[in-house]
């Protein structure tokens, strides 16, 4: 049973796998995310070159042969947490709907639970995707900035309001929608739960998945329509 069976038929996705526990597949799907991140993070560190101000005196330095990339160490530790928070959302999801659950008594290992939230997050690969591509061709044809200031605002003129990362945060809100559906099915079935105490068990997490989505949603329209 593929992937396909986990968009058409969810709980039969679910339902045959109470029986078995691997990690290698929602790691992989966790992983997809990450590597979307750090990919896009190599782009953007090959577009500002050497854009450091005297405040970043800790610029971190990439280098391949004569070739040499420098960052603020501020701006590349924050895009490489970036990757890294994927996996801890990942683990903080399932710990709060193991811990929820053992108030409804339920019954099923934290490693089964982890396994089918892991898989939860097939759906928002493709806002990522989306994101990751459209910020990537932008900073892969950016001009060279020689300044800081430059960049700044080359970003609020072109890459905030590219259509093709608007569209992804457009539609970012339904496919965290469909992520947070899916997690309610995995606490339903790795926990043995009802339907309702499986929604009480992933209530936290949703409710904060489904603000930050609808939050950057807004700031995005709030920018394109001037408000902001």
């Amino acid at each position: 049973m593929d992937l396909r069976t986990l968009v058409s038929d969810p709980e039969a996705f679910f339902t045959v796998r109470q029986e078995g526990t691997s990690l290698v597949g929602p790691t992989a799907v966790v992983a997809g995310h990450a590597l979307l991140a750090l990919a896009v993070t190599a782009v953007v560190l090959q577009a500002v070159g050497d854009v450091v101000t005297p405040a970043d005196a800790g610029a971190i330095v990439y280098a391949s042969g004569e070739r040499r990339i420098s960052a603020p160490r501020q701006v590349v530790l924050s895009l490489w947490a970036t990757g890294a928070l994927y996996f801890v959302g990942w683990i903080a999801v399932a710990v709060v709907a193991y811990l929820v659950s053992l108030y409804f008594d339920g019954n099923g290992s934290f490693r089964r639970l982890l396994a089918f939230v892991g898989w939860a997050f097939v759906p928002t690969l493709v806002p990522t995707a989306v994101r990751t591509f459209a910020v990537a061709a932008m900073f892969l044809d950016a001009p060279e900035f020689a300044t800081e200031a430059a960049l700044q605002e080359w970003a609020r003129s072109e890459l905030a309001d590219h259509p093709a990362r608007l569209a992804a945060i457009a539609v970012r809100p339904l496919f965290t929608l469909w992520t947070v559906s899916l997690w309610v099915l995995a606490a339903e079935y790795a926990r043995e739960l009802t339907r309702r105490q499986a929604l009480a068990a992933v209530a936290l997490p949703a409710a904060l998945a489904t603000l930050n989505a609808v939050g950057t949603l807004a700031t995005a329209a709030g920018r394109v329509l001037g408000l902001l």
